[in-house]
């Protein structure tokens, strides 16, 4: 894989054990654990609303509607007769326009309606139905709660993840140690961290986390029990560290840990894009690229993800095993 990233100008370097606590003096401890590292130079952070906002303004400025706060309640689908034999279609959608609540999601709505699918009757202030040219689901989580509206058993599950934002004090930093100029370092333990504003964002993926639109953060005792002691385990900087807050979402985890892309077999009009275990906006721009060709011309172009596609699924022989993710 190296190689391939490197032939593309990525200039990942392989680090032997004795260069990882050299390169990166925060890593102190448990040196005579470390086998090794992977250092990808050209890798950064990028904050995904933000990223997210401004696809979403450059696509308003060339026409683009958006509708806010709707929610698919149900699909209609017919059946069309063409070059490529008897195919569905799926005709229109019935949307529900949710009101808008507030942030802290008081009355519960939004909760609801991320976890239940349901749309509280107070909350609806309009239904209308959408006719429909394409369709391309790329819901994420929920991306199985629309393709059970058309008949279609998904091998996707919403899993929650948990994340922290941990308090650093400046004193216990070892010396050379800058947090803002870390990047993200990911621990063969699961953990992974980098810089937020003025603290650590770190994650960890919980062992035989059930399956669930569950988006309870677990507060400081997650923190204690699974953050705190992988930090403090790998170095001395993290000792003293404390609990600010922290959250959780969910990925969309398939069976082999990639994503799915393609047009849905048995449609005419109907494409998908999701369940990239936790990568989608790493990967956004080539899938973003890929399904614009797809969409357009009826093929993938420069990138092509014929390997994504669901039917993979049929065999284990044919699944994108991605072991790498967190």
């Amino acid at each position: 894989m190296r190689v391939i990233q490197n032939e593309r100008g990525l200039g990942v370097e392989a680090l032997e054990a004795g260069e990882v606590g050299e390169r990166f003096p925060i890593l102190d401890r448990a040196l005579d654990e470390i086998v090794g590292a992977t250092w990808s130079p050209r890798d950064g952070l990028v904050n995904p609303n933000a990223v997210r906002a401004w696809y979403r303004s450059e696509a308003e400025a060339l026409g683009v509607s958006f509708r806010n706060r709707h929610y698919v309640s149900g699909v209609s689908t017919r059946r069309t007769v063409g070059s490529h034999g008897s195919l569905r279609v799926v005709a229109s959608v019935d949307v529900i326009e949710v009101e808008q609540g507030s942030v802290t999601d008081e009355a519960g709505w939004i909760r609801e309606a991320l976890t239940t699918h349901r749309v509280p009757s107070e909350a609806r202030v309009d239904e209308s139905r959408l006719e429909c040219d394409v369709v391309i689901n790329c819901l994420g989580a929920w991306s199985p709660v629309f393709s059970a509206k058309i008949g279609i058993t998904d091998v996707t599950e919403p899993v929650r993840r948990q994340i922290s934002l941990v308090d650093v004090h400046a004193e216990d930093l070892a010396p050379g140690v800058e947090l803002d100029s870390l990047g993200m370092i990911v621990d063969a333990s699961g953990l992974y961290f980098h810089p937020e504003g003025p603290h650590i964002l770190a994650g960890y993926s919980t062992p035989n986390e059930a399956p669930g639109f569950d988006f309870d953060y677990d507060g400081v005792d997650f923190f204690e029990a699974e953050i705190w002691p992988r930090l403090a385990a790998r170095a001395s900087s993290f000792e003293r560290c404390g609990h600010v807050r922290g959250w959780a979402g969910l990925y969309a985890v398939t069976p082999d840990c990639s994503g799915i892309a393609g047009q849905v077999a048995g449609f005419g009009n109907l494409f998908e894009a999701h369940s990239f275990t936790g990568r989608g906006v790493m990967q956004s721009y080539a899938v973003g690229c890929a399904m614009a060709s797809l969409v357009a011309t009826g093929a993938w172009e420069e990138v092509d993800l014929s390997a994504l596609a669901r039917s993979r699924f049929r065999d284990p022989k044919d699944w994108v095993v991605e072991e790498l993710h967190i």
